[in-house]
C-alpha cells in the first residue's frame, strides 16, 4: 500500500495457535469474526483487515479509521491489544485468503487467514425419534473422545450458528422445567431427555458439542410426537358379566422374542406403565397370557368379567427402538342375561313338547344347543342337547336348514322342566346367538276339579262332564291319585254296569254329562276319583272329584233312675 511503510504481523487469537496460517470459520448468511492482538507499542498505529495479496487499495476491506464499510466492521480494544474485523452476511464468494495488519515504514510483511464457509445447516442424516403427546422421550447424542469434557447442549431446529445462543438446556445447567441433560463420559453419550411432551414439540433438533477451536459439532435428531391415541381400526370383543374372554393380539415375526402386554385405555404413552398382564409375568387373579409364536399371536384371558370391564383396551408389543407397536380392542361385557322378549309354550306332566328356536341364513351350518336358564355365558357348558349329539333319554333335535328352524322335542314332562330356556346357535366371531323360551308344564288335569262330601252311610252323587263328541265313547270313573294309577271304580261299557254294587253309572247323551252315584259311603271310599270319557287320556277331557266323607257323631242319653224308698222302712 502506497501510504504504509511496513505490515507487522500479527498474531491472531482465534480457534487454532498454528503461526503460520489463521483458519476461521463462518456459516452462510452469518458473520465470520477474525481477531487479531498486537503489541502495546502500536496501540496508536492503524489497523486493517485486507483481501488476496494486499497490493492494492482494493484489496484492503476495512480499516480501524473507517470503522464499518459496506458488509465489514472493525473495532480495536486498546486495553487488551486485540482488533477484531467482523464480515457479515457471508456467502460462498467470501471463502479463500486474507491478512491481518498494523500500518508501519518499513517492509511490507505478512500473516495469512484462510476463512471457510459452510452452509448454515446440519446434517446430512438425522436420528428419527417418536413418542406420544403427555409422555417424554430420550434423544441420545454420540460424541468423540476428545469432546469429553466440552459442553454439550441441544436446540431446535437445524442452524448450528444460533444453536449455542437458542439451546434449550446445556451440561452446565443439566435441568429445567421439561428438558434435562445427562452425560456417560463412558459410553461418550449425552441424553437429552424432554417431558411433558405435546405436537408442538414435535420437529428437528440438534445435539451440540462446543469445540475450543473450530466450529461445534453436531448431529441431526427429528422428534415425531404422536397423538397419544391408539389406532384407526380396532377389533370388537364381546363376552357376558361372570364369564370370560380371549382377546387375541397379532404381531409381526421381528417381534417373536419381544416383550408383550396389554393395558386398558388407548393412550400409547402410559401403556406399559399400566400393564395389567405382560409375557414376563404371565397370570395374576383375573388376566392371563399365552404366546404362539409359531402363529404370531399372543392371547390375553380374562376371566370373572364385570360391566366395568368393558372399554379400550391396547395390545402391546415393547421395540428395542422406535415406539412400541399397538393393536386396539373394545370389550363390551353384556349382562348376563337373555333376551328383551320369550316364546311361551305348555305341555302338561307325563307328555312331551317342541320348541321351535328360528335362526339366522348365515348360521345354517353352525351348531345349534339349548340350556336352561337365562345366563347366555354358561349356556353351551350347560347345554342339554346340541346338534353335534342329537339325541339323549328326554331330549331329541332336529335341524330343518331350508327353514332355518331347529326343533328341540323334551319328552316324559314333570313340573320340574318347567321354566327358562335358551336356544343357542354358536357364531365363529363375536357372541353366540340366542332365542328365550318359557316353558310351563301344567299338571295333568281335567275340565274341571271338584270337592265332594258326604256322610257314611249315605249315598252321594257325582256329575261328569264330557265333549259332546263323545256321546258314543266309554264312560268311566275311576279311582287313584294319579290318572296314571287309577283304577275302574265302575264303566258304561262292562257287562254288568259296574264293578262295585254300590256304584251306578247312569249317561245321558242329550246333557253331555253321565253320573256315578254310591249307594252307600264307606270309609274308604275317601280319595281321589277321575270321570272321563276318553280312553287316551288326552289332557283336559276329564273331571277331578275329591271326595271326602263326614264322621256322623252320636251323643249318648244317659237316664238316671232314683228308686223310691218304702215309708214302711222308713218309719221302722
Amino acid at each position: 500500500m502506497k501510504m504504509w511503510c511496513l505490515q507487522i504481523m500479527l498474531f491472531i487469537l482465534f480457534m487454532t495457535g498454528a503461526a503460520e496460517i489463521i483458519h476461521v470459520f463462518g456459516y452462510e448468511g452469518k458473520e465470520a469474526k477474525v481477531s487479531c492482538s498486537y503489541e502495546k507499542r502500536y496501540k496508536s498505529d492503524v489497523k486493517y483487515l485486507c483481501r488476496n495479496n494486499c497490493g492494492s487499495d482494493d484489496d484492503v476491506l476495512i480499516t480501524t479509521t473507517q470503522g464499518s464499510k459496506y458488509r465489514y466492521s472493525i473495532s480495536d480494544d486498546k486495553n487488551k491489544q486485540v482488533f477484531t474485523a467482523t464480515i457479515s452476511n457471508l456467502n460462498e464468494n467470501d471463502a479463500g485468503k486474507y491478512w491481518c495488519g498494523v500500518t508501519r515504514c518499513g517492509k511490507n510483511i505478512y500473516i495469512e487467514v484462510s476463512l471457510n464457509i459452510v452452509r448454515d445447516t446440519c446434517c446430512d442424516s438425522s436420528s428419527k425419534v417418536q413418542s406420544y403427546e403427555g409422555g417424554s422421550v430420550s434423544i441420545s447424542c454420540p460424541y468423540e473422545s476428545q469432546d469429553q469434557n466440552n459442553m454439550k447442549y441441544v436446540c431446535r431446529g437445524n442452524q448450528p450458528s444460533s444453536c449455542l445462543q437458542q439451546a434449550l438446556i446445556t451440561s452446565n445447567n443439566r435441568q429445567n422445567t421439561q428438558f434435562s441433560l445427562t452425560d456417560d463420559k463412558e459410553s461418550r453419550k449425552f441424553t437429552v431427555t424432554i417431558t411433558s411432551l405435546s405436537q408442538k414439540d414435535s420437529g428437528s433438533y440438534l445435539c451440540g458439542v462446543k469445540r475450543n477451536t473450530g466450529l461445534d459439532v453436531f448431529s441431526a435428531v427429528d422428534l415425531e410426537v404422536k397423538e397419544n391415541t391408539c389406532c384407526r381400526s380396532s377389533t370388537k370383543v364381546q363376552s357376558y358379566e361372570g364369564g370370560s374372554v380371549s382377546i387375541s393380539c397379532p404381531y409381526e415375526s421381528l417381534d417373536q422374542n419381544n416383550m408383550k402386554y396389554i393395558c386398558r385405555g388407548n393412550q400409547p404413552s402410559s401403556c406399559l406403565q399400566q400393564a395389567l398382564i405382560t409375557s414376563n409375568n404371565r397370570q395374576n387373579t383375573q388376566f392371563s397370557l399365552t404366546d404362539d409364536k409359531v402363529s404370531r399371536k399372543f392371547t390375553v384371558t380374562i376371566t370373572s368379567l364385570t360391566q366395568k370391564d368393558s372399554g379400550s383396551y391396547l395390545c402391546g408389543v415393547q421395540r428395542n427402538t422406535g415406539l412400541d407397536v399397538f393393536s386396539a380392542v373394545d370389550l363390551e361385557v353384556r349382562e348376563n342375561t337373555c333376551c328383551d322378549s320369550s316364546t311361551k309354550v305348555q305341555s302338561y306332566e307325563g307328555g312331551s313338547v317342541s320348541i321351535c328356536c328360528p335362526y339366522e341364513s348365515q348360521d345354517q351350518n353352525n351348531m345349534k344347543y339349548i340350556c336352561r336358564g337365562n345366563q347366555p355365558s354358561s349356556c353351551l357348558q350347560q347345554a342339554l342337547i346340541t346338534s353335534n349329539n342329537r339325541q339323549n333319554t328326554q331330549f331329541s333335535l332336529t335341524d330343518d336348514k331350508e327353514s332355518r328352524k331347529f326343533t328341540v322335542t323334551i319328552t316324559s314332562l314333570t313340573q320340574k322342566d318347567s321354566g327358562s330356556y335358551l336356544c343357542g346357535v354358536k357364531r365363529n366371531t363375536g357372541l353366540n346367538d340366542f332365542s328365550a323360551v318359557d316353558l310351563e308344564v301344567r299338571e295333568w288335569c281335567c275340565v274341571k276339579s271338584n270337592k265332594l262330601s258326604g256322610p257314611v252311610g249315605r249315598p252321594l252323587t257325582m256329575q261328569c262332564p264330557y265333549p259332546p263328541q263323545h256321546g258314543t265313547n266309554r264312560k268311566f270313573l275311576c279311582k287313584g291319585d294319579h290318572h296314571r294309577n287309577c283304577t275302574d271304580m265302575v264303566t258304561s261299557q262292562n257287562s254288568s254296569g259296574h264293578t262295585d254294587v254300590r256304584f251306578t253309572l247312569l249317561d245321558d247323551v242329550s246333557s253331555s254329562s253321565f253320573s256315578v252315584t254310591i249307594t252307600e259311603l264307606k270309609a274308604g271310599d275317601a280319595g281321589t276319583y277321575w270321570c272321563g270319557s276318553d280312553s287316551q287320556w288326552t289332557f283336559g277331557n276329564y273331571t277331578k272329584i275329591q271326595l271326602s266323607l263326614d264322621v256322623v257323631v252320636f251323643n249318648p242319653v244317659v237316664f238316671i233312675v232314683q228308686r223310691e224308698q218304702n215309708n214302711h222302712q222308713s218309719g221302722r
